[in-house]
């Protein structure tokens, strides 16, 4: 098993996956694997630092019920 990290943003990431996928189609032996690992550990950080205070989300709460009136 081999892993390679690719930046899918690029012009040689995007080429390097569409030949793999079209080579997983042809070939037994390749499989893609998305691996969402690191994005989900930065979104998780920076859900836990946006976190709400107990007032802030009172007055949040608030809000939205006057709004939905």
């Amino acid at each position: 098993m081999v892993t390679i990290k690719i930046n899918e943003h690029t012009k040689a990431g995007k080429a390097l996956i569409e030949t793999a996928r079209i080579m997983a189609q042809k070939f037994k032996g390749i499989d893609i694997i998305d691996d969402n690992g690191i994005l989900y550990e930065k979104m998780k950080a920076n859900h836990q630092s946006d976190l709400l205070s107990e007032p802030e989300k009172a007055d949040f709460l608030k809000e939205l019920k006057n709004t939905a009136k």
